[in-house]
């Protein structure tokens, strides 16, 4: 037993704090009464993202992908009549050398340990910023309604949410011309095999989607892309004129740090890389012996793009809890360090993919095998991902009702 009173702060709470947050708020019944984690995320939701392709067609489905974050920690009380868990709904201005944090609404936080697990911000649907969950849902709602109302569709980017958003709507909306358009000549991540590639261009044509590769599309600047229903047209670098009822941009999620830009004229150190990603330690701290007690995890770290999918996000949360957890029970917050052994990042990247393409499609790659063309991919890609893309997974992971 240890009364010590130890303050954790995690800012954000998706792939990368959830776990974390709620392993080391554990710890205050397991002999730390006065641990206290606080959770910051400038939602009052966290939202399963990985969800967007089937929530954008199924209204019932999308409602489950948000998650209220006020309850998340409740279950981890000693004393729930006097609470020491707190979520706050807030952005993240600045990370200051004394170890403080100034917010949006206003608050200044000290922290004994921080996590941060910002994220990088996607294109809507896959990112989706809003006043309340009420709202949010609200929002990935209309894309379905303007889907709807729409006779043609234009799919920008050829990742894994590209294709299997163009594979749902086209799946959902067999009447509508779907069109996916990609500026390098194969689908998904260069990092899988070739064959999966082929195979999931087959298989969205199937659907009837018209696929474009080695097109670079010319996006005027002010263009925004919240799924409206709205014509437009937009040029290819080939000089092709795309035009279409509903736009989705699938590419390239950005990293917002500039939360590090005070701290780092403070201790003089550049603690980012030039596309913003938080320089890091294997062990996920923070690359700068000044700043020991702080870890950055999931898309907001600079471990290479194949350790950014959702389950190496969680496996990266894992890691730092078990790291902060070692911290807390030596004491480091205190100066004592003895007999600490922090665990280090295997520097293993995603070697498994599993892309849905509509509801009885898809391409998988698992142990160094593809499953292109073939119908063992549709199969297999049916009873891993395509059936609930995993939420009853991160359902579990919550409060019952959380996403009601």
């Amino acid at each position: 037993m240890s009364s010590r009173n130890i303050h954790v702060v995690v800012v954000g709470c998706s792939a990368g704090g959830l776990g974390l947050a709620k392993t080391v708020a554990a710890l205050a019944k397991q002999g730390y009464p006065n641990l206290q984690v606080t959770i910051v995320d400038k939602n009052a939701y966290t939202y399963y993202m990985i969800g967007a392709p089937f929530g954008i067609v199924n209204p019932q489905f999308g409602s489950r992908l948000f998650f209220r974050l006020d309850s998340l920690l409740t279950q981890f009380e000693v004393d729930k009549n006097n609470p020491k868990h707190q979520f706050i709904q807030a952005a993240l201005l600045n990370v200051n050398h004394d170890k403080t944090l100034d917010l949006s609404n206003g608050q200044t936080l000290s922290f004994d340990y921080l996590v941060l697990a910002t994220g990088a911000t996607n294109n809507f649907p896959a990112n989706i910023s809003a006043p309340s969950i009420h709202d949010a849902r609200a929002q990935l709602n209309q894309v379905y309604e303007n889907l709807k109302q729409a006779s043609s569709v234009l799919v920008i980017g050829g990742g894994a949410v590209g294709v299997e958003i163009a594979g749902e709507v086209a799946d959902a909306f067999p009447s509508k011309q779907v069109t996916l358009v990609h500026s390098g000549s194969r689908l998904l991540p260069l990092n899988f095999k070739e064959g999966l590639s082929n195979g999931a261009v087959a298989k969205l044509q199937k659907l009837g989607v018209k696929v474009v590769l080695n097109e670079r599309m010319e996006i005027p600047d002010g263009t925004t892309f919240d799924c409206s229903l709205r014509p437009l047209s937009l040029t290819g670098k080939s000089g092709k004129t795309y035009t279409s009822d509903v736009q989705f941009l699938a590419i390239g999620p950005k990293v917002h740090t500039e939360y590090l830009q005070n701290l780092e004229k403070q201790l003089g150190a550049a603690l980012r890389e030039k596309n913003g990603t938080i320089k890091i330690k294997p062990t996920l701290q923070v690359d700068c012996n000044a700043l020991s007690t702080v870890f950055a995890v999931g898309d907001v770290n600079s471990l290479p793009g194949g350790a950014k999918y959702y389950v190496k996000a969680a496996e990266q949360s894992q890691l730092a809890a078990a790291n902060v957890v070692a911290m807390i029970k030596a004491g480091y917050e205190q100066g004592t360090s003895a007999g600490l052994n922090l665990q280090r990042w295997n520097g293993s990247v995603m070697n498994m993919i599993a892309v849905p393409i509509g509801r009885s499609l898809g391409v998988l790659q698992a142990a160094g095998v593809a499953f292109g063309k073939s119908c063992m991919g549709d199969v297999l890609v049916r009873n891993a991902k395509s059936k609930d893309y995993f939420i009853s997974k991160i359902e579990s992971e919550f409060p019952s009702g959380a996403n009601h």
